[in-house]
């Protein structure tokens, strides 16, 4: 697998929109699509999922994979990473779009208190942070990625792990 540094994924993204035409809400359904193959090729439809998003297009991936969980009738629960800013367009656009999934629980933390502890059984879908992160995580962003990394339950990410560095080859 070769992994693309953050200007060349951003770079990639932005001549399919110019080239096919596409628009980035539509490009961010064809990445969750691929996902949620993924996610059905490989059998993992068996258990619940929590997908941790933050509000960026990698957390409107998780929404958008949310919903098509939720619309292939497994528990899905959301938990959206919460600073009081909106969120980008695509993310708005697929929590709207996930409103519509009454079975689907939407949390918001804001703090420690709201994180939950959860079934082993469960699979946890990282979409907090994509390529694009370029700090290191702290305080309570780097506390709820310990805590999701020590759930015991499996956890599979959208683009790369959250805290990885796709242009330092390291963890953030």
């Amino acid at each position: 697998m070769k992994i693309l540094k953050a200007d060349q994924i951003r770079s990639w993204d932005q001549y399919t929109i110019e080239h096919e035409p596409i628009a980035s809400i539509e490009l961010m359904e064809r990445a969750a699509t691929k996902c949620f193959e993924w996610l059905d090729n490989n059998g993992w439809f068996v258990q619940s999922f929590a997908i941790f998003c933050g509000k960026g297009n990698n957390g409107g991936d998780g929404l958008a994979i949310a919903r098509m969980l939720a619309n292939r009738g497994c528990k899905v629960s959301v938990y959206i990473l919460e600073f009081g800013h909106k969120g980008t367009d695509d993310f708005q656009t697929n929590l709207a779009r996930l409103h519509q999934f009454p079975a689907v629980d939407i949390h918001f933390i804001q703090e420690e208190s709201n994180f939950h502890i959860l079934s082993q059984e469960t699979v946890i879908i990282d979409a907090l942070f994509g390529s694009g992160l370029t700090r290191p995580l702290e305080g309570f962003t780097a506390r709820l990625v310990d805590h999701i990394n020590s759930s015991g339950c499996s956890v599979i990410a959208i683009d790369v792990p959250s805290g990885m560095s796709v242009d330092l080859s390291s963890m953030l």
